[in-house]
């Protein structure tokens, strides 16, 4: 989904004038490069044509509406969000936080995404739920498992 939002928002500012296509030899040639990179990097299949690196597709479609976020200018200006973007995850919401397009709530959105991601697997425990009987499963479990490991080796 991420790279069908880029190539919409980078259509629609090519039908509106705001960013031009290379000449069509540029395109070409580009096209018959990639085909020959494609064969090594992902096989010979019937959909080759369809397959390509999506970050670096989507980091060649932002940089041309002029979305793509330069993580050295983020460096000096917003330190907590540039490493972030660098040492996290590649989302969308990196894509929002300028150019056409841009989201108010993009850095608090990058900022917070692994607290989405993790919300849904903690669980709570009820009060008062505490049984030795669950303890003690836990402390034969984990031994079993240590006695499978060693036998294993063995």
């Amino acid at each position: 989904m991420p790279v069908a939002e880029m190539q919409a928002r980078w259509v629609s500012r090519v039908f509106k004038g705001l960013c031009q296509l290379p000449p069509q030899a540029v395109m070409e040639k580009e096209v018959n490069e990639k085909k020959k990179n494609q064969i090594q990097w992902f096989g010979l299949t019937f959909d080759e044509v369809l397959k390509t690196e999506w970050l670096v597709y989507l980091d060649t479609l932002a940089s041309f509406i002029g979305a793509k976020p330069s993580v050295l200018g983020l460096l000096c200006t917003d330190p907590r969000l540039a490493l972030t973007i660098f040492f996290g995850p590649c989302s969308p919401y990196q894509y929002r936080l300028g150019g056409p397009g841009r989201w108010q709530g993009a850095r608090q959105a990058i900022l917070t995404q692994w607290d989405r991601v993790l919300k849904p697997t903690r669980t709570r425990v009820p009060a008062g739920s505490s049984s030795s009987f669950l303890s003690l499963l836990t402390v034969v479990g984990f031994l079993l498992l240590l006695a499978a490991v060693i036998f294993g080796f063995l």
